[in-house]
């Protein structure tokens, strides 16, 4: 009995004292559980949170993928990244309006800084940019027509020039270009219709910029100079006035022109100097390097870090003239134009060569036929990050057999390009020195502002000329 009662006792004091312990597990779990809920709970806000973030950065990538211009593909790069030399050469070279699957018929003037306004549903749109070139110009002749040496100089816009280009249907474009400077009203010196036919094939009507040469066919602040040269002013026809249809293959283009005839813009077809019937074409090859080489000969700049590609082109302009045309009923003239073209970029380096044979024979040359030529070679390299240094020669040969201004026009040009932001021709400073070795009035060279050739019967005219270009 007593057994029994010790045995009672020993288990009543036992488990007094283990109910605490089991109570004071059981409450450390209460908490753990707890905490674990709370964990779990904000790891699924933050979870949330991190969703709803992924959605809204996918949806801004995608309304700035819609917003952003055509064809300028460069802009999503980050403003504050520093671009190698490679990446800043790609950057600087103009890109296709007409979109990745579609081939420009022409260089893409003005669009490096275009401001575009599309549509919602993307077919309609309306670009606009500006271009501003003003210069100051020093000019010294042995003989200004008074039998005196003459110095003059200051200040002249060269270009003041406003760009409109867009798309009215997915295929269907429109660029119109209003030109003014100094000396003259504004005009309209470039309005076209552009059809993308197919990723491959163009159909441009209107008057447009000529593309037989590198040196018109780039607007001025794409030239490696600060204007192209005197020989170019020369021969160029300047622009056409027609239907221009243009074939793009992987490493040829081809481009064949119907117009009103040679120099006949702005003006009407039954007005001098239109032709009789008149057409040109012009086949463009890459001899060294790929598609994506074409547009680097957009300009006339390499920067360091470029690859080598080499570029060849022929152009051709052929009419027959009208024998009575208004005003002066004198007419146009029979003429055959031939340009050849050799464009070579390397690594900071270029060198370029042209040549020109023009065949003239009609009222404004009586009947006989005269056969002038004229050649460019033109070279530039970049001696820092932001200067580059370059030099032309170019020589008009008129025909001997003409009566007058039969003798060579020769000049000689060098001078330095200033890149304050050295991917980009947008803004540069020009600042170069000309010689000319020869008498303008015993050449075919005329006088003219843009070339800084004076009129001036006796050798030895030589030009500074700074000027700063802006494109915006």
């Amino acid at each position: 009995m007593r057994k029994a009662i010790l045995f009672c006792c020993f288990g009543i004091t036992f488990l007094g004292m283990t109910t605490p312990v089991l109570g004071l597990e059981e409450s450390e779990l209460e908490a753990l559980y707890s905490r674990l809920n709370q964990l779990e709970a904000e790891q699924a806000k933050y979870k949330a949170t991190i969703e709803s973030l992924r959605e809204e950065v996918q949806g801004l990538s995608k309304k700035a993928e819609e917003q952003r211009p055509v064809g300028k593909p460069e802009q999503t790069q980050q403003v504050a990244s520093v671009p190698t030399p490679k990446a800043a050469a790609e950057k600087a070279q103009p890109p296709s309006t007409a979109g990745p699957e579609k081939h420009s018929i022409f260089p893409e003037l003005a669009n490096e800084s275009q401001f575009m306004l599309k549509s919602e549903d993307g077919e309609f749109s309306f670009g606009i940019d500006g271009f501003i070139a003003t210069r100051f110009e020093y000019n010294h002749r042995e003989d200004d027509g008074t039998g005196s040496s003459d110095d003059s100089s200051g200040f002249e816009n060269t270009a003041t020039r406003l760009n409109f280009r867009g798309s009215v249907y997915e295929d269907i474009g429109y660029w119109a270009r209003v030109n003014a400077d100094s000396f003259g009203d504004p005009v309209i010196d470039a309005a076209m219709i552009i059809w993308h036919i197919n990723e491959n094939t163009n159909l441009v009507a209107g008057q447009f910029p000529n593309l037989l040469t590198r040196e018109q066919g780039a607007p001025v602040d794409w030239l490696q100079t600060a204007e192209s040269s005197p020989t170019n002013f020369t021969f160029d026809q300047f622009a056409y006035k027609g239907v221009m249809v243009g074939y793009h293959t992987p490493r040829v283009i081809y481009r064949g022109i119907i117009n009103d005839g040679y120099r006949s813009t702005n003006n009407s077809f039954f007005e001098e100097p239109s032709a009789e019937w008149a057409v040109a074409g012009q086949v463009v090859g890459m001899a060294v390097g790929d598609e994506s080489d074409f547009a680097r000969f957009n300009d006339f700049t390499s920067r360091p870090g470029s690859d080598f590609a080499w570029q060849l082109s022929a152009g051709i302009h052929l009419q027959e003239g009208d024998d009575n045309l208004e005003p002066n009923g004198d007419g146009s003239d029979d003429l055959s134009l031939g340009i050849l073209e050799s464009s070579m970029e390397g690594d900071g380096w270029n060198l370029y060569a042209a040549g020109y044979y023009r065949d003239t024979e009609g009222p404004t040359t009586s009947e006989i036929s005269y056969k002038d030529m004229g050649f460019v070679i033109q070279g530039g390299t970049w001696v820092s990050t932001h200067f580059e240094a370059y030099s032309r020669f170019d020589i008009t040969l008129p025909d001997d057999d003409r009566p007058t201004e039969n003798e060579d026009f020769r000049t000689l040009t060098g001078g330095f390009a200033f890149y304050p932001y050295p991917y980009t021709n947008n803004f540069k400073i020009n600042t170069e020195v000309l010689y000319m070795f020869d008498a303008e009035a015993e050449s075919i060279v005329a006088p003219n502002v843009n070339s800084s050739v004076r009129a001036s019967p006796e050798d030895d005219q030589w030009v500074f000329r700074t000027q700063a270009s802006l494109r915006w």
